[in-house]
């Protein structure tokens, strides 16, 4: 299988948005004692190949740097960071965030330089995580630039890869993210087995939420037909509630 797996918070608080450091190490070690390679974003996505996976973190919760970062350091990994530049330093109480979602700390500079000097790769979310169907074509782009202007300022370079916040895009706000990015990525509960670099490029980047495989059943038959069939039913109900 090829893909990639996305989450938010490492902690114990079994939010919706959350997998615990230990569920973290067990899916680590049950990727590769699947037979998967773990790789980096861009590596999975520069150079198509079977049984890789690639890690990414949307938004930048202070969790990430105390809980995720010592136990890839420890397995040997790396991720993909999505950032929200515009709350680095804060906590996520940016305007569209949902009542549900518990409030929790963001990373500073500081600690993201960390995970960088550890071999993360720093993409852009948005200066202020809004749903971008909602805005013009010109604060689009302007939160756009906020984040590659604050991760350029910081890194050195300009993103390259783009997270939509919530998921939430539509044509007009798909191709603004092409005209700018070699690669956006999706919320789409699916892995890339059978999509050429013309249909990601076009539709985006599905991932696999790893709220919904945190359990250690899903590890240890990572990949396999039963995984996959749990993931192409929460995919499914997933599309039944958005419809």
């Amino acid at each position: 299988m090829r893909g990639v797996l996305t989450f938010h918070s490492v902690d114990a608080s079994g939010s919706v948005l959350a997998i615990a450091p230990d569920q973290l190490r067990s899916l680590v070690k049950g990727i590769r004692s699947s037979g998967h390679e773990i790789v980096s974003l861009r590596h999975l996505l520069d150079h198509p190949g079977r049984n890789r996976v690639a890690l990414s973190f949307d938004d930048g919760f202070r969790s990430v740097h105390d809980a995720a970062l010592p136990v890839l350091r420890e397995e040997g990994a790396t991720a993909t960071l999505f950032l929200t530049t515009g709350y680095v330093g804060a906590d996520n109480g940016w305007p569209t965030q949902p009542a549900w979602a518990p409030r929790m700390p963001m990373m500073d500079w500081d600690q993201v330089e960390t995970l960088h000097a550890a071999g993360w790769d720093v993409q852009a979310h948005t200066g202020s995580h809004p749903d971008l169907r909602e805005l013009s074509d010109d604060a689009i782009r302007d939160e756009m630039e906020q984040a590659d202007g604050a991760i350029e300022a910081k890194f050195g370079y300009r993103p390259d890869q783009f997270a939509y916040p919530y998921g939430s895009l539509d044509e007009r706000v798909r191709e603004l993210a092409r005209d700018r990015y070699a690669w956006s990525v999706t919320t789409e509960l699916a892995w890339l087995d059978g999509r050429g670099d013309d249909v990601l490029r076009e539709a985006g980047v599905p991932r696999l939420d790893a709220f919904y495989v945190r359990e250690g059943r899903w590890h240890k038959s990572f990949g396999g037909a039963t995984f996959r069939a749990w993931v192409s039913a929460r995919a499914a109900l997933r599309r039944l509630r958005r419809s």
